[in-house]
């Protein structure tokens, strides 16, 4: 079975398009998921006599952008019903691109303790390589001529 959609908020109930508010942003940062709470209800269910279904039209009758802790919220409650309904997962966290914050900008979140250890000892790894590769390949000869090639 199949559920159209109908998202089209009229002047006559503009006061529920929430994305109104955030028109700036979706210009500025077109890429990226976002999350919104929906309101919906039944606008039509269509008799289509040669197929033997009926296809009901639902449109959206308010919808209200969130982000940050809400987003979080919503996400996990999409996750959830999704896993209910289908029996799987939602793969993946959220990267850098799939989160926009409320000012259209993008987070690069702080490293953590152990990334900063690691990239620590990682360079002091690559320090030390390259000290034992010097010292392998012993004292480096002085140019022959030093003076701009003058005898």
């Amino acid at each position: 079975m199949a559920v159209k959609i109908s998202a089209q908020l009229t002047r006559a109930n503009r006061e529920f398009n929430g994305l109104d508010r955030i028109e700036t942003e979706l210009v500025d940062q077109p890429r990226g998921e976002r999350y919104a709470v929906v309101r919906y209800g039944v606008k039509r269910v269509t008799d289509e006599v040669d197929e033997g279904v009926e296809i009901p039209t639902v449109q959206i009758h308010h919808i209200e952008p969130v982000d940050g802790m809400q987003a979080d919220r919503v996400r996990e409650i999409l996750a959830e019903r999704y896993k209910d309904r289908t029996g799987k997962s939602l793969e993946g966290d959220p990267t850098l691109f799939d989160v926009v914050d409320g000012d259209g900008q993008r987070q690069v979140p702080e490293a953590s303790a152990d990334e900063i250890l690691a990239e620590r000892a990682e360079r002091k790894a690559a320090e030390a390589e390259a000290e034992t590769e010097q010292a392998a390949r012993g004292p480096v000869a002085a140019p022959a001529f030093s003076g701009g090639g003058q005898p």
